[in-house]
């Protein structure tokens, strides 16, 4: 190897260790995170399917805590949004409740799942859907509510 190129590699390591940190630096970091995904189809008497997939950080020590992230759809409206918003956990029953809004507000929801969380989708989430149409309230019965990380 040339010196040249040795110094090179030498340097975008060093680099990527100071930039990046050790491995294992991200899961120590992340150690204490919480993260909650709502994802399913459900429907309403009023507008048919309503579906979602929506994440959230419920408990951690970054930036990002209570933050919800996601996409849901009311289909008889033709409306697809983005929606962001936070959760709640009731730490007495092991519910939790996402609270989202598209950004132009044209979709707000509210959604909670029925404990407890089981694995795969076997899951209750109960929702109440709002578009300029109106309103609606219904759940799906077979969404996945996956929790990741520590719970205390």
């Amino acid at each position: 190897m040339s010196r040249t190129f040795t110094s090179v590699f030498l340097f975008l390591v060093v680099a990527t260790v100071v930039l990046c940190g050790t491995p294992g630096a991200a899961a120590r970091i992340n150690s204490h995170s919480e993260q909650v995904v709502f994802s399913g189809v459900g429907a309403c008497p009023e507008f048919g399917p309503v579906g979602f997939w929506i994440w959230c950080e419920s408990d951690s020590s970054n930036p990002y805590l209570g933050e919800c992230n996601g996409a849901m759809y009311v289909y008889s409206q033709g409306i697809t949004k983005g929606v962001q918003g936070f959760i709640t956990e009731d730490e007495n029953t092991g519910a939790y409740t996402m609270s989202v809004f598209s950004r132009d507000t044209s979709l707000t929801a509210m959604l909670t799942n029925e404990p407890p969380v089981r694995k795969g989708p076997r899951n209750t989430v109960d929702f109440t859907v709002n578009v300029p149409a109106g309103s609606c309230t219904g759940s799906s019965n077979n969404a996945v509510v996956n929790v990741t990380g520590p719970s205390d």
